[in-house]
């Protein structure tokens, strides 16, 4: 399951999306398409951790 991250607000058929929000995996988008959002760069894949593990505080 890959959820996207909104990056500029937008507003569908149902709900409005606001910066930082997350869409889920099958959330209705209409009139728009996941494609065209991210086009648009209302929408990203959030960063995934590198998997280096930071220092630990001394």
């Amino acid at each position: 399951m890959t959820m996207l991250k909104v990056l500029k607000p937008f507003n569908t058929r149902i709900q409005r999306f606001s910066a930082g929000d997350d869409v889920p995996d099958g959330a209705d988008v209409g009139p728009h398409t996941i494609e065209n959002l991210a086009a648009g760069k209302f929408i990203a894949e959030p960063d995934k951790p590198s998997g280096k593990k930071s220092k630990p505080a001394e």
